[in-house]
């Protein structure tokens, strides 16, 4: 056995994505053919927001476009969104939650806490307040997304951040 030490380790980047790659595995583990966390993404925009279409969803979750599509498809096969020609524009779809998608988010909002009490089982809940608090100190320094929750203070244009929706648009 090698006893240098593993540089990896000291690399934040990489601890982060070791600590993901667990989650899913977790996840999958636990709660096996329930929605995966792409999937829990899309449909809880499109709950909170909806309907809007699929630009709107990649812009507001700074996803590929070409990646959504078959994240949207397996929802759409599920029954959890609904896809219907945009009122406003004929020419392109607007997505929205159905009751079952509702019903199916709850169900995976409960499954993730319960993963996380898994998950973060070694660490007291000071220690996991801390944890979330420094990721979304460095997330909100590169994502207006997870800045203080809340209105936008007057004057603040998000619409050249989310590729021209506001990130708080009333729906």
């Amino acid at each position: 056995m090698d006893d240098r030490p593993d540089p990896m380790r000291d690399s934040a980047t990489y601890l982060m994505f070791e600590l993901m790659r667990l989650a899913r595995r977790t996840s999958v583990r636990m709660f096996p053919g329930r929605l995966r966390l792409p999937h829990m993404l899309v449909l809880a925009c499109v709950a909170r927001l909806g309907p809007m279409s699929q630009r709107e969803v990649a812009a507001e979750l700074r996803m590929d476009p070409g990646d959504l599509v078959g994240i949207v498809d397996a929802l759409e096969e599920a029954g959890h969104v609904s896809r219907r020609r945009d009122p406003e524009d004929r020419r392109r779809y607007a997505l929205d939650a159905t009751e079952d998608g509702r019903l199916a988010l709850g169900e995976a909002l409960a499954d993730r806490e319960q993963l996380n009490e898994v998950l973060f089982e070694p660490l007291s809940p000071d220690e996991v307040r801390l944890f979330k608090d420094l990721i979304l100190r460095v997330l909100a320094h590169h994502d207006t997304r997870f800045g203080a929750p809340g209105p936008c203070p007057p004057g603040h244009d998000t619409r050249a951040e989310t590729g021209g929706r506001g990130s708080h648009a009333g729906r």
